[in-house]
C-alpha cells in the first residue's frame, strides 16, 4: 500500500483588519446615486404590462406581422377600444 503525501500549508500573507461594520461606506462620486436620464420619446409615460398564455403571446406577435405594426400600437388601440367602451 502506497502512503500519501502529506499537505503543508504555507503561511499566506496576512489578512488586512476588517473594516468596521458600523461604519458608513462612501461612494465615488461617480457612484452616487443620481437620476436616470429618460428618453425624450418616454418622457410623462409609464409601464403597463401582464402575464399572458404563450397562445395570446403568439397571436398578438402574428397580428404585429400580419399588420406590420408594434405590439406597442396594437395593445395602445385595443386600450382605447377598451376606454370607449366603458365610457372612461
Amino acid at each position: 500500500m502506497t502512503t500519501r503525501a502529506k499537505l503543508v500549508l504555507k503561511p499566506s500573507a496576512p489578512e488586512p483588519p476588517a473594516a468596521d461594520p458600523v461604519a458608513p461606506v462612501a461612494l465615488p462620486a461617480e457612484q452616487a446615486k443620481t437620476p436616470k436620464a429618460v428618453r425624450a420619446d418616454r418622457q410623462a409615460k409609464r409601464i403597463i404590462a401582464g402575464h399572458f398564455p404563450k397562445a395570446t403571446w403568439m397571436q398578438l406577435r402574428m397580428l404585429c406581422t400580419k399588420r406590420d405594426t408594434t405590439s406597442q400600437a396594437l395593445l395602445e388601440e385595443a386600450l382605447t377600444d377598451l376606454f370607449a367602451k366603458y365610457r372612461v
